[in-house]
């Protein structure tokens, strides 16, 4: 059964009502990017996909905005969606869920020269640490006791590889697919960098604002649980276009 037809069947009210969203991401290749004015990535077209197929409509294109600017609109502005975000407990009871759209692993970063050894949080007083401002890794790091004013922090992945290469930070807390992508992108070897501790296995999910429409949300969730159920052939959508990005979601 399709997501519109269930919408008609369960609950046909609310599937004339036609919802609309805005729907907002962060610059996170390869999950959701800019490419030639277009956003594109493995999430995006995930996204793209179930809410079509839940007859949502997009108040405008998905929009690309810095972290912090999305996270407080998707916190506080009725029909807003973003994606993708990490759900984790302190985020649980902030928004409602659809996924999850593909796994992370949110570590430290660091060029192997260094020789940086750490075994726990702890380990890290005395390095120079970037993260990317309100983001997930840096949300962790300050629950687990490291002061937000030592931190530097910034509003994207990128100045903080940039910074890392060039020795004015010791090391970046952030999800190693992404930060492996963005070296690659900007002819920084990933070969030279390694993670030298893992803070989280995380998920990344669709948020949506916390008022939202429950109906909506299980609309969208029975979408991506469709995608991920094979076909004839033994393949599912999800995996096809999984596969299209998988080359560069190796680990360090």
């Amino acid at each position: 059964m399709t997501c519109l037809l269930i919408l008609f069947v369960f609950f046909p009210g609310w599937a004339f009502a036609q919802p609309s969203l805005l729907v907002m991401a962060e610059e996170l290749p390869p999950f959701n990017f800019r490419d030639n004015d277009q956003v594109v990535g493995l999430s995006t077209e995930i996204v793209r996909h179930i809410l079509k197929q839940s007859g949502v409509t997009l108040k405008e294109d998905i929009h690309i905005y810095p972290w912090a600017r999305a996270y407080r609109r998707v916190k506080s502005i009725p029909g807003t969606a973003l994606f993708s975000m990490a759900r984790t407990e302190a985020r649980e009871e902030l928004f409602r869920w659809v996924g999850p759209l593909h796994n992370v692993t949110i570590g430290v970063v660091a060029k192997k020269k260094n020789h940086i050894s750490v075994d726990s949080v702890d380990d890290l007083e005395g390095y120079r640490i970037g993260t990317v401002r309100d983001g997930a890794p840096e949300q962790l790091l300050i629950g687990r006791g490291v002061p937000q004013e030592g931190l530097e922090r910034l509003t994207g992945p990128e100045q903080n590889i940039k910074k890392l290469e060039a020795g004015r930070i010791d090391v970046f807390v952030f999800n190693v697919q992404t930060t492996h992508y963005l070296m690659l992108q900007l002819g920084i070897n990933p070969d030279d960098y390694e993670t030298v501790f893992v803070l989280k296995y995380a998920e990344l999910y669709l948020a949506l604002h916390k008022n939202t429409d429950r109906n909506l949300v299980q609309s969208l969730q029975n979408c991506l649980n469709q995608m991920k159920s094979p076909g004839a052939d033994g393949l599912t959508l999800y995996d096809r276009i999984v596969g299209k990005y998988l080359f560069r979601l190796d680990n360090f």
